[in-house]
């Protein structure tokens, strides 16, 4: 997780927008099982990539909840606001196995984007 982490914020930081539109390719590089890079715009909140549901892309993050009920991006914003990166703990869908496991993410703020890379513990 560590290392995709890495390899998107350079991704970010060299061409935004080619980055985000690699994120979302579900076939991509960027997936790689359970793994996938997501980014929210810490400007407006909005999801800019989501490697397991492109659906997502656009749509407002501090409302996303876990199964248990926590607002993920809104603790993982917070996170950011005392430091560059930081690690979440949460209750996530894998969206391979289609479980309800424990997800530790990852978060690195690059510019203005937080962007996440989450690993499930089984």
């Amino acid at each position: 997780a560590k290392s995709l982490l890495v390899e998107a914020a350079l991704a970010i930081k060299s061409d935004p927008e080619k980055a985000f539109a690699a994120f979302n390719n579900l076939s991509g590089r960027f997936i790689q099982d359970d793994l996938y890079v997501f980014v929210v715009d810490l400007n407006d909140t909005r999801f800019r990539a989501h490697g397991a549901d492109p659906r997502l892309v656009g749509t407002n993050g501090m409302a996303l909840r876990s199964p248990k009920g926590k607002l993920v991006i809104q603790e993982m914003i917070q996170l950011l606001k005392s430091r560059e990166q930081g690690e979440l703990v949460y209750d996530w869908n894998n969206p391979v196995t289609h479980q309800i496991e424990t997800k530790h993410t990852l978060v690195r703020k690059v510019g203005t984007y937080l962007v996440g890379v989450g690993y499930y513990t089984r």
